[in-house]
């Protein structure tokens, strides 16, 4: 293998692991057995060394260490006191108790009776859906169950169809094959703008203004639905109307330990976790909770979840919560570090 040929893949390969800590006499050594010429391997070796982006990660490599050793802390102590990892229930928690405890304190709940004033609780059935709006057009994600990761894969899933087909799955076997899912904006278009008539923003909770765009979304599809471990920069309060989901959670701190390859997204399958490919997957804290019609959870920024329809399943999301001007959401632009300048004054 010429140095003129070499894939620019191996060169990547070659500056990451620099900047993980491996050495670079291994790396050589792997090299050379993968059929790169001795004198070709130490040049590139040099290189990557003296490479600025290489020094200027292995930087931020050490300030990650430390951060994970932080949490590598936080997240032993979560196991030690595993007999309490629940998610607490109450009925009627009022606002001022609700942001005290939990959404300052980052801490997920539910919250039984939110939702009693809502017609759609008496209402959406989904005969009642095909009825009067079964001929209408929606964006669903279809062809989950061929994709890996379907959630992180999106765009290539999204299909049009009438809705009274999304509902006809309702009858079937279990499947993760079709969804309706936030991301579909389904309460923005005009002709489903009526259901909104059939919300309530919980009071002292959620701003009461639903018709701005992205405060509120819905999730419908059939049993076996699946959204797989992922993380949220909002804090969100999740509302089953009719259905119930199984739902698994981590908090922030077991971040090291998720396998989080790709955005916000987990690559562990948490319905069958391969502790051999993810081996520090064993080591999470995750709660679990069953959510049913009615119940209200509360799930924080930052903290993973996946939801697992045991029913056929509507679900209501609000991100625009009250009394927390600038605390609704941990997205921020990146860290700008000091310039050379700078770091000699």
């Amino acid at each position: 293998m010429l140095k003129s040929i070499i894939p620019p893949e191996w060169k990547t390969w070659l500056a990451q692991n620099l900047v993980r800590g491996v050495s670079s006499a291994r790396l050589g050594a792997l090299l050379e057995a993968a059929g790169v010429a001795p004198e070709v391997v130490r040049e590139m070796v040099r290189e990557a060394e003296h490479h600025p982006a290489v020094g200027g990660g292995r930087t931020h490599a050490t300030r990650l260490g430390s951060l994970e050793s932080l949490l590598a802390t936080r997240s032993e102590l979560q196991r030690q006191a595993r007999g309490e990892a629940r998610v607490e229930r109450y009925q009627r928690l009022s606002p001022a108790e609700f942001f005290t405890h939990y959404y300052r304190r980052n801490r997920p709940v539910v919250i039984e009776g939110l939702l009693e004033d809502w017609p759609a609780m008496r209402r959406w059935t989904p005969a009642w859906m095909a009825e009067h709006f079964g001929d209408e057009t929606v964006e669903v994600m279809a062809g989950r169950e061929a994709q890996a990761l379907p959630d992180f894969h999106a765009d290539r899933l999204r299909r049009e169809v009438p809705l009274r087909e999304l509902l006809a799955r309702f009858d079937g076997a279990p499947t993760n094959d079709m969804y309706l899912v936030a991301r579909n904006s389904l309460l923005l278009r005009e002709a489903f703008l009526p259901l909104l008539e059939d919300l309530r923003a919980p009071e002292g909770y959620i701003h009461p203004d639903l018709r701005e765009p992205d405060r509120v979304h819905l999730w419908l599809g059939p049993a076996g639905t699946l959204s797989n471990l992922h993380h949220d920069h909002l804090n969100v309060l999740f509302c089953q109307v009719w259905g119930r989901k199984r739902v698994w959670l981590a908090p922030s701190w077991e971040t090291p330990w998720m396998a989080n390859e790709r955005g916000f997204y987990s690559a562990v399958d948490v319905l069958a976790p391969d502790t051999g490919r993810f081996p520090d997957f064993a080591r999470v804290a995750l709660h679990t909770v069953e959510v049913g019609p009615g119940d209200a959870l509360f799930i924080p920024v930052g903290w993973w979840h996946a939801l697992h329809a045991l029913d056929a399943s509507l679900s209501v999301t609000f991100v625009s919560f009250e009394q927390t001007p600038g605390l609704n959401t941990c997205w921020r632009e990146g860290w700008l570090g000091a310039t050379p300048q700078e770091e000699h004054r």
